[in-house]
């Protein structure tokens, strides 16, 4: 059991160094992209980059409480997890993305995905906007309403 939390800590480490270096090449651009002349173009790609940042920075969040619980779990439960046999582990190979945005969208439209703070796609303003722009052509204008509130009261 204990290796299996190592690999797990080890794993979510690691994701955590991949979701860094995606923010340090964003701000790479970030700085490329003020170097333009100002124009709605150049404030829709930098929300992109900002949006993008902010989702990576709190998944990183996410994945280092998740790790410092099960640190605290293994110390404070040591010598059962020392005492517990060994597990058989079989490497998964898991495809960097499973769910495609446009995945999401339609489990968004079709509200099978809570559109919330926990949503992948939530400080996403193109995506947001691009489910606004779809509900009101589609007139579900109950759905629009409902996501509109959700975004007015988490923001």
């Amino acid at each position: 059991m204990k290796d299996l939390f190592q690999q797990t800590i080890e794993m979510m480490r690691q994701h955590v160094l991949e979701n860094l270096k995606l923010i340090k090449a964003n701000e790479a651009e970030i700085r490329k992209t003020l170097s333009f002349p100002e124009s709605m173009e150049r404030t829709n790609e930098l929300s992109h980059y900002y949006n993008q940042n902010k989702s990576l920075l709190i998944e990183n969040n996410d994945f280092i409480n998740l790790q410092v619980s099960i640190v605290n779990l293994m110390n404070k439960h040591q010598q059962t997890i020392d005492k517990s046999p060994r597990v058989q582990t079989q490497t998964v190979t898991i495809p960097e993305q499973i769910l495609t945005r446009d995945d999401y969208f339609r489990l968004t439209i079709e509200e099978n995905l809570a559109y919330d703070h926990r949503h992948p796609y939530f400080n996403d303003s193109e995506f947001y906007n691009d489910l606004i722009n779809y509900l009101k052509i589609e007139e579900n204008y109950e759905l629009c309403a409902k996501l509109v509130s959700v975004k007015k009261q988490l923001i």
